[in-house]
């Protein structure tokens, strides 16, 4: 049975994920979006593991982290939100053309809340995620493909950038 008080806010880039986490209120514990943490890392220190370098690597890194972090909040106190949890490593691995299994078989295992905070696109807010280099298109709100991943819960979608079709 997943953790009740283990929840995640999921979403296309430029959805505003980042900025609902900056004002939940202080009796909930905030996990910042490991991918970011991922990339900042490994392009500080010129590593390999970034999409257009190593794609498999970013995606094994990203797996690692979401899985440390889960199991660390299962020890803390209180409502967690994550930006972003192992099943969304599922989408990445396909984003980027690696095999998802490995994140498929850790999504059976750290399990979250049954119900799941899906975002769409925001286009008002959608440049500043273009300038942080992950969706080059224009406008990929308008063309983006949908697809279905499978929970614990209801059934959450997600969105990619057109070009990385």
């Amino acid at each position: 049975m997943p953790p009740a008080d283990l929840y995640v806010l999921t979403g296309a880039p430029g959805s505003g994920k980042t900025a609902i986490l900056d004002n939940v209120g202080p009796d909930i514990r905030r996990v910042a979006e490991p991918a970011r943490e991922i990339l900042e890392e490994q392009r500080s220190v010129g590593g390999a593991g970034t999409p257009d370098r190593d794609p498999s690597l970013f995606v094994d890194l990203l797996l690692q982290r979401s899985i440390d972090i889960h199991e660390a909040a299962k020890r803390w106190e209180g409502s967690v939100l994550f930006d972003r949890g192992v099943p969304d490593c599922i989408a990445y691995a396909t984003l980027v053309g690696t095999d998802p299994t490995p994140s498929v078989l850790a999504s059976e295992v750290y399990r979250y809340h049954t119900e799941v905070l899906v975002l769409e696109p925001w286009e008002e807010i959608y440049v500043g995620v273009m300038k942080r280099g992950r969706c080059r298109s224009p406008k990929p709100w308008n063309s983006r493909r949908r697809s279905r991943m499978r929970t614990n819960g209801p059934a959450m979608t997600s969105s990619r950038c057109p070009e990385s079709r």
